[in-house]
């Protein structure tokens, strides 16, 4: 990626790929990073994102809690791995030591504080499980077919 372009997604709210991987993040092939994500910049060495994830706009990924840093003197730093072709929905908010399995999709606005098995559905605050990839993807299948209107491509 050019420089001219790198500057014009920073400008446009855009996190910067090749200046992520730069300083550390191991980011897949075909990733997409919506406008105003924010990945934790003080420790992407210990953040790896899977091919052909989403992550939409407003969407945090953390992997530090400063928390309890006046009271105990301590921060707590975990790493959190994102797998292949998982989904996480606009300002969703991955908190430090969480695994995200492959295919799986996070709904729009959770908060994941515990780990989410590959093809899995999980939304709320915190993130609980709602179904599997594959329910999830037969009901947009049957939706698609009753309003096909609603959908484009």
């Amino acid at each position: 990626m050019g420089r001219v372009r790198g500057l014009a997604l920073r400008i446009r709210g855009f996190p910067v790929p090749d200046r992520l991987r730069a300083r550390g993040l191991r980011l897949g092939r075909d990733v997409y990073l919506g406008h105003g994500t924010v990945i934790d910049s003080g420790f992407l060495p210990l953040i790896s994102i899977g091919d052909e994830t989403t992550l939409s706009a407003g969407v945090r990924v953390l992997a530090h809690d400063a928390s309890m840093k006046r009271r105990l003197g301590r921060t707590r730093v975990a790493p959190v791995a994102i797998g292949r072709r998982v989904y996480i929905g606009a300002g969703a908010i991955v908190l430090p030591g969480v695994t995200i399995g492959d295919d799986a999709v996070v709904g729009a606005g959770s908060v994941v504080t515990r780990d989410v098995p590959t093809g899995a559905v999980v939304a709320g605050n915190p993130a609980r499980p709602i179904s599997s990839a594959a329910e999830h993807l037969e009901r947009h299948r049957e939706r698609m077919a009753a309003h096909p209107g609603s959908y484009v491509e």
